[in-house]
């Protein structure tokens, strides 16, 4: 993406950050932030936070949901000097709880994984968007080769 001018938001889950020598690492983080990418968060460890698990207590879930969305931001502000305004729903999902939650922890906005483009008046809280996976990329660069230079000369 570098090589082409490209940036884009990298959503991480903490817990993965440079536990094996193929994780990313906060040093490569830091890096792609330096060069203009956008690090959000994820969570801390890729938990579908609108499932209770079982066994797990009413009490039990929320803090762990709690945590999950309080200590990633906390975490990579911390690691990256930054506040991090941007979040992204593990597996795309939430309901009115994870998106109050979100709001108290001071996201700004978050992500689902649900295909679309977002009117002007969308919540920021349930924002739409297109991942491009590796699978896809053939499909991402066709899309990018329909635009044509027009001269407004």
């Amino acid at each position: 993406m570098k090589k082409y001018g490209y940036t884009a938001t990298l959503f991480i889950y903490t817990e993965f950050v440079g536990v094996s020598k193929n994780a990313i690492t906060w040093e490569q983080l830091r890096e792609m932030k330096r060069e203009g990418f956008e690090i959000g968060s994820h969570t801390l460890s890729h938990s579908d936070l609108t499932k209770q698990r079982d066994g797990e207590s009413e009490k039990a879930y929320l803090a762990r949901i709690k945590k999950e969305i309080f200590m990633s931001k906390q975490i990579i502000d911390r690691h990256l000097h930054q506040n991090t305004t941007i979040f992204a729903f593990p597996y795309g999902r939430f309901n009115k709880r994870i998106l109050k939650l979100c709001q108290r922890a001071g996201y700004k906005m978050a992500v689902s994984v649900k295909r679309g483009s977002n009117p002007f008046f969308a919540n920021p809280f349930t924002l739409k968007r297109s991942q491009i996976l590796k699978r896809d990329m053939q499909s991402f660069a066709s899309n990018l080769k329909t635009f044509t230079p027009l001269s407004l000369k």
